[in-house]
Order: structure tokens, then sequence, then C-alpha cells
């Protein structure tokens, strides 16, 4: 589970946002078959290689991810109870047409590692289930995904927080590690 430590001393309803203003869908097709590099989003919030069958599959309706875009699975039936969304943080890629991909506006008004850290939440997973709709195939739509409600500070504090976060992961890791060498 995410810390917000840092977000703890502010009046928290007055700094939430919805999400919608800060970000917009993206929809660029692999026309050209320029990329090549096909890969899915898991429910472990990363992007993964893809396991399909891809033999005779037309790749030009594909949609492209740029680095530092996101794409998330609308679908969120059968998921573990968790939606499928991640930050490419790599070169570019293709993923199904099936997938929304979106895109901050202003990085220097929300910073992308930041809002990666408010979906990794297990309380986002839960507000996704509760509003999607549908009744075989329960949907978290576009709109839905606009309508998130995020605390936004400024610039400098969303670098620190993630940076934060970033040291804390770092520092676990390498006790894990230190932990399975004690086993071994």
């Amino acid at each position: 589970m995410i810390c917000w430590p840092c977000l703890r001393s502010w009046d928290m309803k007055s700094n939430f946002k919805q999400l919608g203003q800060f970000i917009c869908q993206v929809d660029k097709r692999n026309r050209e078959l320029n990329v090549d590099r096909l890969l899915g989003v898991s429910i472990n919030k990363v992007f993964i290689e893809s396991i399909a069958n891809t033999i005779g599959t037309d790749f030009s309706g594909y949609k492209i991810v740029h680095k530092g875009q996101f794409a998330y699975g609308p679908v969120t039936s059968r998921n573990g109870e968790k939606i499928s969304i991640a930050l490419l943080e790599e070169d570019e890629c293709i993923i199904s047409s099936a997938y929304i991909v979106f895109d901050i506006v202003d990085k220097k008004k929300l910073v992308p590692e930041y809002l990666m850290l408010w979906f990794s939440r297990p309380e986002f997973d839960r507000y996704s289930r509760y509003m999607s709709h549908g009744s075989v195939r329960e949907q978290f739509s576009w709109d839905e995904m606009c309508k998130v409600e995020l605390p936004v500070p400024s610039y400098e504090e969303q670098l620190e927080i993630v940076k934060r976060y970033q040291l804390v992961s770092e520092r676990i890791e390498i006790k894990k590690k230190i932990n399975d060498n004690l086993a071994a």
C-alpha cells in the first residue's frame, strides 16, 4: 500500500481536482506498420510482452503508445478486482485497439510518475471497479476516468513525492535481497 505522508498536512478537499482537466485521449494507429513491438497491460500495472498468437495478424489497426503515455483496459470484469493500467517507461510499442491510450496535457502540472502512484493505490482499483458499468462485461469508461478526483500538489511537491516513493521502494528491494541471501 502506498503511503502519502507528504499530503497529510493539506486541506485535502480543496486540493482535489478532476483528472479530465489534465489528460487527453490519444488514438494513433500503426498504419505504416513502423512499430512491431506488441505489448499488453497487466493487472500489476505494468506493460508486459504479449503472449497472443499473432500469426497472420494485421497490426495496422493497433494503437501506438509512446514513452510517457498511459494505457488501460476499460473492461474490468474478471480482472481480480483490479484495473489494468500502466505508464510506458520505455520505447514505443503497439497495443490492441481495445485499450484506451492517453497522455498528460501539461507534464509541469501533473507528473506522469505521480499519476501512476495514484493509479497504483488499492483505493483506485476499488473505485474503478465500483464505477464500472455493464452487465456481462463491466467497463470503466473514458468519461469515468476523467471524473477521477485526486490531489494535485505543485510540480515540485509531486516530484518530491515520486522521489521519496522510489527511494523507499529501492530500500525495500535491497532489504529483500539481503533477506534472500541470508535465507540461502
